[in-house]
């Protein structure tokens, strides 16, 4: 598979350790299994973004009153007071909804209606992986989980982290990095996955962007870093402070790869928050949801590089139809397993599913694709042929 990677560094240290050892943030309060709706995602939020109002506690001055008020006003006064009752609960609705329509940059989503907070299903061992979420982010309803806090090793699900912290710091994407022979000696010194850049190639920003996404490229990943930054090590900066920026608590990065190391952690909660700020940004949403991307012309690739999704790719690997998936990101080292997150739409709704620690640690098939498209295929269904058409269009 093209994303085996070894790992750098502690190469003595296994999964076992981070699953096992690693405390989480230990102001992080462990949530109760239940079908939650995230409350207003204000947690995942920037400082500087909209937050929602909070709700005003307490008996109002003129409820007070009429406790001492003489029984022929008490009707009228407990009217107005139901009036005011109803008005503030339109207020809020209406907070809500306008929060709700924040989830994603690309198309504003249908208001959230009131939803019943029902337990969400524990998933147990007959799903094949270590961890996994799955949400609709319309809607911010957990609907299946299987130890979402649990901190582990995301391989190249990093990637994600890299290409944000790139779009928001690259002003024109049309810029040109040179690849270097550091660059390609380092992804295969550690037999990582590569878009097949070539030192001495003059690539564009955007074009790397997508080396970097789609093959899972970490040729892409250094020379984006360098473009920015100036060296991976002040990068890797950016990319914990945005992680901080975004409440991503349990979190921590040490490369824009996402090759194995101890330091080198995240979880699935905070691997969603990632994913959901990804939605609000087109150029972010246009990247993980590309399934075949054709580069500009460069001197080493005449006709443009040509990249397919790592998603496409394990999901042909195994015979499967992509169904609702629009796309997503894959990781694997042994230590992490296989991992996946893949994004979908049905009915309007946007949904994110993430698996983590899939198969037995080799890459003999395509475990991550297989759970994803299972759980996919219970929660959503299979789409009829006039509903596929028109989910694609």
């Amino acid at each position: 598979m093209s994303e085996k990677m070894n790992g750098s560094g502690n190469k003595n240290r296994n999964n076992e350790y981070i699953r096992t050892n690693r405390q989480g943030n230990p102001n992080s309060q462990n949530i109760a299994p239940g079908r939650r709706q995230k409350p207003a995602i204000n947690a995942f939020l920037p400082e500087d973004s909209p937050k929602l109002k909070p709700k005003k506690k307490g008996i109002s001055g003129g409820a007070f009153l009429a406790l001492v008020l003489t029984a022929c006003v008490v009707v009228g006064i407990i009217g107005i007071g139901i009036y005011a009752v109803l008005n503030k609960a339109g207020e809020d609705t209406e907070v809500l909804i306008t929060e709700t329509a924040l989830i994603t940059g690309v198309e504003e989503l249908p208001a959230a209606a009131t939803i019943p907070i029902i337990p969400a299903e524990i998933l147990g061992d007959e799903t094949e992986c270590q961890n996994a979420l799955l949400v609709n982010v319309t809607t911010g309803v957990v609907i299946a989980e299987k130890n979402p806090d649990e901190v582990v090793y995301p391989a190249s699900l990093t990637k994600i982290m890299t290409a944000i912290v790139a779009v928001e710091n690259i002003p024109d994407l049309e810029a040109k990095i040179m690849i270097d022979r550091d660059m390609v000696a380092y992804a295969k010194a550690n037999n990582a996955s590569t878009a097949g850049l070539f030192a001495g190639e003059a690539i564009s920003a955007r074009d790397l962007l997508y080396c970097l996404v789609l093959p899972s490229g970490a040729d892409a990943a250094l020379g984006l870093a360098k473009l920015v930054s100036g060296s991976e090590q002040d990068f890797v900066k950016l990319m914990n402070d945005t992680a901080a920026k975004l409440g991503m608590d349990n979190t921590h990065f040490t490369n824009c790869t996402g090759l194995n190391d101890i330091n080198h952690y995240s979880t699935a909660n905070d691997l969603y928050k990632l994913i959901y700020y990804v939605l609000k940004n087109q150029i972010l949403y246009d990247l993980l949801t590309t399934l075949t991307y054709n580069g500009s012309p460069t001197n080493y690739h005449p006709d443009g590089i040509y990249v397919v999704s790592t998603i496409k790719r394990n999901y042909d690997k195994e015979g499967l139809d992509l169904g609702y998936v629009l796309g997503g990101k894959t990781g694997y080292t042994v230590p992490a397993k296989q991992c996946m997150a893949t994004l979908a739409r049905k009915d309007g709704e946007y949904y994110v599913l993430i698996v983590l620690g899939c198969g037995d640690g080799t890459a003999k098939r395509a475990a991550h694709a297989l759970v994803s498209h299972n759980l996919w295929t219970r929660f959503l269904g299979i789409p009829e042929p006039e509903a596929d058409a028109a989910e694609a269009g």
